[in-house]
């Protein structure tokens, strides 16, 4: 087969692959997990306005990460399918399958510019190696790496999950930037060559950053490049020329983290502030990003037990065992690497660039802070380029090479069933809460999930599940019990007419927030239910007082004066439920 054709062939059979084992995620609808706070409920998303436009420029407090390319993809896809999951689900997977080939072509041109220099610049190599390279090309390999972090199950969620597109749009023009970077350092380009195609991958890297700024950490895997497979970087002079060089990179990276900070101290919407040195210290976050590197570089080669949050970093302290390994790991790794680097310049790039890219990923600034699988996204380019050169040399060192291509195709297999099972989680709110809370094991985590999975039942009607899992979630944490979740507790035995019980609920929600209006309006409607009607007109008349232009509050006002025999109030406040609900109406 001609080496096009081969590569046109890889790359179709890459993307079939895709949308085989992301095809579940296409009939997934959106979760109460930041897809409504991010797209369903969110207004600034949903339209291409002038107004839409500027906010999602301007915006601080929707997300405390600044990502205007993202809302606009998102207020795009809303151009095209409106609010139909279906659509946001597609682009997910569209860009999962752009993101593969930009994979593919990027191991393949690692895999050529690994090759000794002498190689490189005569395009020959000795005659054993010409003949496995005839038979087992390399871009046969390159896209057996492309697939081990397709399939990885690591990727599940940031596909499967409609908030996981800043990931995928923001990896793409980081792809596109490093394709464009060495193909700007070409051994093959002039220099005046070099010099035209410089600014490209600055450009595309400045898109990557306005999509998501998790790719901060993008000048360490340029530097680590700069070492190998280019071999710019021999000497610390070469080194501090290759810093400057990269300064258009670091006023990128520098300017978006200004603007971010300034957004972080100066925000009036729901986020908390910056944490203090007091409340996290130098210490804690040093521990915290040890355990963060030690914790990627393992994580991709045991994927088990996933899930959407893992809450080790809050529930342990940083002088346990685990941190004290994760420290003392990292920093020998890092020391027999730097030794070694000329006998393995490969993996001490790779090394380099996984604890840059990272540095994003570490929480340094955040608390509460959790290791998610979405972080991964671009480390594990790294390990899969590390597997795909390790099984490229092992194929070249043995008799029957074609064993390790099959061995390598197992284990894609292998890890494409993987995900394959797990999108399965991500389908709607029921599975995933459920997944959740069977696999948390902290009280107060599991409790917040209970509350979520609560929440799901509820939606879908069935008001004596949703009732179990708020007990339930109560009984694991009593301590940290919330508003929300005595609130929904109270509305979802209400609806189940368990009158006692539920104002029993309403009761301890307002404990938390004896201001709030639908409090005391469900509250008012269970002491009604239990004939205790002076408290219930007690309470309702609070509930209008809160919030004067709820119909609901004065329906309930008007029928509880009724039964009490006060006919006169009773028309007043029923002709008030009728104005506001006509005032309502499109």
């Amino acid at each position: 087969m001609r080496p096009h054709h081969r590569t046109t062939a890889l790359i179709l059979g890459l993307v079939a692959i895709v949308f085989v084992v992301f095809f579940n995620t296409l009939e997934a609808g959106f979760l109460r997990w930041d897809d409504d706070i991010n797209v369903f409920e969110n207004p600034h998303v949903q339209g291409l306005t002038g107004e839409n436009l500027r906010w999602m420029f301007t915006d601080f407090e929707q997300a405390i990460r600044y990502k205007p390319l993202s809302w606009l993809a998102w207020a795009v896809t809303y151009e095209c399918f409106g609010l139909n999951s279906f659509g946001y689900h597609l682009a997910n997977v569209l860009l999962h399958c752009a993101n593969a080939v930009l994979v593919f072509l990027l191991l393949r041109r690692l895999l050529q510019l690994s090759a000794p220099p002498n190689s490189q610049q005569t395009g020959i190599a000795s005659s054993q190696f010409a003949i496995r390279n005839s038979q087992f090309p390399s871009d046969l390999f390159a896209a057996l790496g492309a697939l081990f972090w397709t399939v990885h199950p690591l990727r599940v969620e940031p596909v499967a999950w409609v908030t996981g597109l800043p990931y995928g749009l923001s990896l793409l023009f980081l792809l596109l930037s490093t394709l464009s970077y060495l193909r700007a350092h070409a051994p093959e380009l002039a220099f005046a060559q070099q010099r035209r195609a410089w600014w490209l991958p600055v450009g595309l890297f400045a898109l990557a950053v306005l999509a998501y700024p998790i790719v901060l950490g993008f000048v360490a895997a340029l530097l680590a490049l700069d070492f190998f497979p280019l071999r710019r970087w021999k000497s610390l002079a070469d080194l501090r020329h290759l810093i400057c060089e990269k300064v258009p990179f670091l006023g990128i990276s520098l300017l978006l983290v200004a603007g971010t900070v300034y957004g972080r101290f100066h925000m009036t919407g729901t986020w908390d502030k910056p944490v203090t040195l007091e409340n996290f210290s130098p210490f804690a976050r040093t521990m915290q990003a040890f355990y963060l590197w030690a914790y990627y570089a393992w994580k991709p080669f045991l994927p088990a037990n996933l899930c959407p949050v893992y809450p080790q970093l809050m529930e342990s302290r940083f002088t346990e065992p685990e941190f004290v390994l994760s420290t003392f790991g990292v920093l020998l790794v890092t020391v027999v690497l730097f030794a070694k680097r000329r006998i393995w310049p490969g993996v001490f790039a790779l090394w380099l660039a996984h604890l840059g890219l990272l540095v994003p990923m570490l929480g340094l600034t955040e608390r509460p802070h959790y290791p998610h699988d979405r972080y991964s996204i671009i480390d594990g380019i790294l390990w899969a380029a590390l597997v795909t050169g390790g099984l490229w040399q092992l194929a070249q060192a043995r008799l029957k090479p074609s064993s390790v291509l099959a061995g390598g195709v197992a284990l894609a297999i292998f890890l494409a069933g993987l995900s394959w099972r797990q999108t399965a989680i991500w389908q709607s709110d029921l599975p995933f809460f459920t997944d959740m809370a069977a696999k948390l094991r902290s009280p107060h985590y599991r409790s917040q999930a209970l509350l979520k999975l609560g929440n799901a039942h509820a939606d879908l009607g069935d008001d004596a599940s949703a009732v179990a899992s708020y007990r339930e979630a109560l009984t694991l944490s009593p301590a940290t019990a919330t508003f929300q979740l005595h609130y929904n507790l109270g509305n979802a035995l209400a609806r189940l007419t368990h009158w006692n019980e539920a104002a029993a609920a309403f009761e301890s929600a307002l404990r938390f927030k004896p201001d709030h209006a639908g409090a005391h309006l469900n509250y008012g409607v269970a002491l009604a239910g239990q004939g205790n009607l002076p408290q219930a007109i007690q309470h309702l008349l609070r509930a209008v007082e809160l919030e004067p232009e709820s119909a609901d509050a004065h329906a309930q006002l008007a029928e509880a004066f009724t039964k009490q025999g006060k006919p006169d109030l009773a028309r007043e406040h029923a002709a008030a439920a009728e104005r506001l609900k006509a005032q309502t109406k499109p």
